[in-house]
């Protein structure tokens, strides 16, 4: 019985043990080291959005069909805007500096700003409007890179 116990009380310790190092509650991050993750987000984005748009146009293209206006909010709204969507969750999963929680959720929210504006009116970008403007400027005032040109 007693090694019965024993072995209780270990595992639970093991499994406290791991549970505790899986978190990130107690190791936050520095602001260089959530500049640099959040970065290798969003270029991983911008580079998905770019390789699904590359893809869509060579298979119209191909198509030889003149891209029409509603197809193009189509790719707008199927085809470019998911990876952002991704990219701000992502983002928005990301725990911060605690010194600077209030500017990484300002960058995320207007990066849902932005999201909402094109779910709401796809056609706003085709005239070359940025809907993200506002947020990469936040993130390029924070520190961003690849963040601050989406």
């Amino acid at each position: 019985m007693y090694r019965g116990v024993v072995a209780v009380v270990v595992c639970a310790f093991a499994i406290a043990s791991l549970a505790a190092g899986c978190g990130s509650g107690d190791e936050s991050l520095t602001k260089a080291e959530f500049i640099e993750r959040g970065d290798a987000i969003c270029a991983k984005a911008e580079s998905r959005k770019n390789a699904v748009l590359e893809a869509a146009f060579l298979k119209q293209s191909e198509s030889k069909k003149p891209l029409d206006r509603a197809a193009e909010l189509k790719l707008v709204t199927t085809v470019a805007l998911p990876p952002i969507v991704q990219m701000t969750d992502r983002l928005a999963a990301l725990e911060p500096p605690s010194e600077e929680e209030d500017k990484a959720r300002a960058i995320v929210e207007a990066y849902e700003e932005g999201i909402a504006g094109v779910e709401s009116d796809p056609s706003s970008v085709l005239g070359g409007a940025n809907p993200f403007a506002e947020a990469d400027e936040l993130a390029e005032e924070f520190g961003f890179e690849a963040c601050s040109e989406i």
